[in-house]
């Protein structure tokens, strides 16, 4: 019966089929415009965005998508399958704010500012690692995979001091059923959980889920600006990157007569800076990161990952692949930023998509909050405590800072 379906299928004109399933289509009748009265003015309207001129190097334009996107957007920056056990743990920079992702001992995933909060030094200066208590070294302060101050040197006798109230500072988290990992830099107590119902979708009938296994990695940083990489898939060479991978065990006779077999590769963009891709006939997939460095420079994270049995061979050649076809990517990328017009309106290479007009319009909502409040608004940026302890800490601080100076001549870093 299904063989019978299945031919049927090819054989019947995709006009017919589609007029039975879209139920939902419905004619329009369109009436003729009507006459403009005598009172009446015609209304302008003009098909052109007002993209900055300098969209792909400006500075302050930078600096406003800092405010606008990235310290109160959901990003997806990493996979539940990247940490294994307790105290595993990797560092990230967005857009200048150092944060951390960490496993705790009750399963759950957190991510924290990578920032003492003593003397804001970094709590953690690798990478990558694996570690339940996370010492700073400039002067001792430890905090567990909670994210809770556990020591403080010379401040156990302070009157008013409370480790409950110096904790790191946290990110929020969240991670989709599927795996995904996203963060959110607003320092807002709540935000509104991001909408990870397509990417679920399109996770789970792939086997991209908790079921996927993490190869490796590779970060590079390019000299091309970050709303220029969201090209980087058309640049990535997708039929170089199927072959020679491992033929997906799902795939069957019957999906490739209905046309549902995995024979190119398949994506999905995850807005503002991430995209999924599964390899073509092949049992691996990958996330692609770029986030930005500055105004004219991108860091770009490619995460590996295998979604069935494979052996070491494979793996390595796979990932060589990968990591050669992402660092020509990015050679091309560069290329084409260097040679492109400066004003994205004069460029006939750049489509003005959908995502270049939806950054345009979160640039403009958030400048005309900021102008309405009569200040920069920064939803990242934590507001310091200023109070009676707060200033007999600080003080102390100063005393310590000059007790190394004397003893050291300088600070560890």
């Amino acid at each position: 019966l299904l063989v019978a379906l299945a031919l049927l299928y090819q054989t019947l004109p995709r006009p017919f089929l589609q007029g039975y399933f879209d139920h939902s289509a419905k004619q329009t009748k369109l009436l003729p415009p009507q006459p403009l009265s005598e009172h009446e003015e015609p209304i302008t309207i003009s098909k052109e965005p007002d993209f900055p001129t300098d969209w792909w190097t400006s500075s302050s334009t930078f600096e406003l998508e800092r405010r606008a996107i990235f310290s109160k957007h959901w990003l997806c920056v990493s996979h539940r399958r990247q940490f294994s056990k307790p105290g595993d743990y990797h560092t990230s920079t967005v857009v200048g704010l150092p944060i951390f992702l960490i496993l705790g001992k009750d399963g759950d995933l957190r991510a924290f500012h990578n920032v003492c909060r003593h003397r804001a030094y970094p709590v953690i200066r690798k990478d990558r690692g694996s570690s339940t208590v996370l010492g700073c070294r400039y002067h001792g302060w430890s905090y567990n995979s909670l994210g809770q101050l556990i020591k403080a040197p010379h401040f156990d006798g302070v009157v008013g001091f409370d480790r409950a109230q110096n904790g790191l500072f946290a990110v929020h988290t969240f991670t989709s059923q599927a795996g995904f990992v996203f963060v959110n830099l607003d320092a807002r107590q709540t935000v509104w959980p991001p909408e990870v119902e397509f990417l679920d979708g399109f996770a789970g009938p792939r086997g991209l889920g908790l079921q996927s296994r993490w190869v490796g990695g590779q970060t590079i940083e390019g000299e091309v600006n970050w709303k220029m990489c969201l090209r980087v898939k058309r640049v990535m060479n997708g039929e170089m990157l199927g072959s020679g991978g491992l033929q997906h065990k799902r795939r069957s006779w019957l999906l490739d007569r209905l046309g549902l077999s995995r024979k190119s590769s398949e994506e999905v963009d995850i807005f503002p800076i991430t995209t999924v891709r599964v390899m073509r006939d092949a049992a691996y997939w990958y996330t692609l990161t770029c986030i930005p460095v500055s105004a004219q420079r991108t860091s770009f994270r490619l995460d590996l990952y295998s979604c069935g049995a494979t052996n070491v061979s494979e793996t390595q050649s796979v990932s060589r692949k990968v990591n050669n076809e992402l660092q020509r990517a990015i050679v091309e990328l560069e290329a084409d930023y260097r040679s492109c017009p400066n004003d994205i309106r004069s460029s006939s290479d750049y489509d003005l998509t959908d995502v270049q007009l939806a950054v345009l319009d979160m640039l403009k909502a958030h400048l005309k909050l900021e102008r309405q409040q009569g200040t920069e608004v920064f939803p990242a940026m934590r507001k310091p405590r200023r109070n009676a302890r707060f200033e007999q800490a600080e003080q102390l601080c100063k005393h310590l800072d000059c007790v190394d100076d004397l003893t050291r001549q300088k600070i560890s870093w």
